[in-house]
């Protein structure tokens, strides 16, 4: 009996990775690289992982830089395997790729790569240990990166508490995770245009906001970002004439935070309220997501201890429900 609910939780798991991906998931988090005395650190590197089926994957490393730069490359049907526990494990295994650098071809020798990609927290862990080319040492790159995911829907924005306009497709990128033992979520605020307002055809850049933490009173993750130092760019075209086209910063004095709330596992809105500048006006920016879509962010950290329980899908499930929960955050399998 025991075997087939580790089944059961293995092929539960890959369904789940499986409906996350739109092509490769996208991690970000902090990396190192050693080479004999020399180490360094970099804050944030993006991984990118492919499933291939139950048992392989591809992975993404970005472009390294030390004694010399060493470019992204692929390593290609990495195995591993699904734990009951939501933890997929990359065993200790070699590997081989090539990439090309300026018309020239340099091998890539992995003499290790072992990791655990860990759905309660949706944290991805892996170090890596190759030869690049000709160079004689070995190098060790070891990095932790938090599942980002791009969740897509229509925006309203008001300009002065007057005037409204929409966008019908605006893609924000969410990543939840942990810095010590509270939850925080980073939001890639993204660049979209919004025609035909007051000041003509407006074009808001993209900036993240970092840090945001759970608001019991908000009712969701939040900051006042408007200390934070963060530039926005601003461009407005009217009647064909470019008349408002550079960087600005967040007005200090003003109101600029943004909330994002859940519903269960999935994002539910994401409410931005900012003033740029010495411009008169303030903007509110409304998005609002399905709370069943699958394009809401899974969870990385714990959610709200509230004691509701769920799907995978981030419905809302009473105690007759079979199947895997949600229950603040954790996963747990029901009979």
């Amino acid at each position: 009996m025991k075997r087939i609910f580790t089944l059961l939780f293995a092929i539960l798991t890959a369904t789940t990775i499986m409906a996350q991906m739109h092509g490769p998931m996208k991690f970000v988090g902090a990396s190192n690289m050693s080479v004999s005395t020399m180490s360094i650190d970099n804050p944030s590197d993006t991984i990118l992982f492919a499933m291939n089926g139950m048992e392989s994957g591809d992975i993404t490393l970005p472009e390294m830089k030390g004694m010399k730069t060493i470019p992204s490359f692929t390593i290609s049907g990495a195995t591993f395997t699904l734990g009951e526990n939501h933890v997929v494990t990359f065993a200790d295994q070699t590997f081989s790729t090539k990439v090309t650098v300026n018309g020239a071809e340099k091998k890539i020798t992995g003499t290790s790569l072992s990791g655990t990609y860990n759905m309660a927290d949706n944290s991805l862990s892996l170090t890596v240990v190759f030869q690049y080319g000709s160079m004689p040492m070995p190098m060790t790159y070891s990095v932790k990166g938090y599942y980002v995911k791009a969740v897509s829907n229509p925006i309203v924005v008001t300009v002065g508490g007057q005037f409204t306009y929409k966008n019908d497709n605006v893609t924000y990128e969410l990543r939840r995770y942990k810095d010590g033992e509270t939850d925080k979520l980073d939001v890639a605020v993204p660049s979209y245009t919004l025609a035909n307002t007051i000041m003509g055809d407006l074009t808001l850049g993209s900036y993240t906001v970092k840090g945001l933490v759970y608001d019991e009173e908000q009712g969701g993750y939040y900051r006042d970002y408007k200390n934070d130092g963060l530039k926005f760019h601003f461009t407005a075209v009217k009647n064909g004439t470019t008349t408002m086209d550079k960087d600005y910063d967040f007005a200090s004095e003003k109101d600029n935070n943004i909330l994002v709330k859940y519903e269960g596992n999935n994002v539910s809105s994401i409410v931005n309220t900012f003033q740029v500048g010495a411009m008169p006006f303030g903007i509110v920016s409304v998005f609002s997501a399905p709370a069943t879509s699958i394009e809401g962010v899974n969870a990385i950290a714990t959610s709200p201890a509230d004691g509701r329980t769920y799907n995978l899908a981030g419905q809302r499930v009473d105690n007759n429900y079979k199947g895997i929960v949600i229950v603040n955050g954790k996963k747990y399998l029901r009979k």
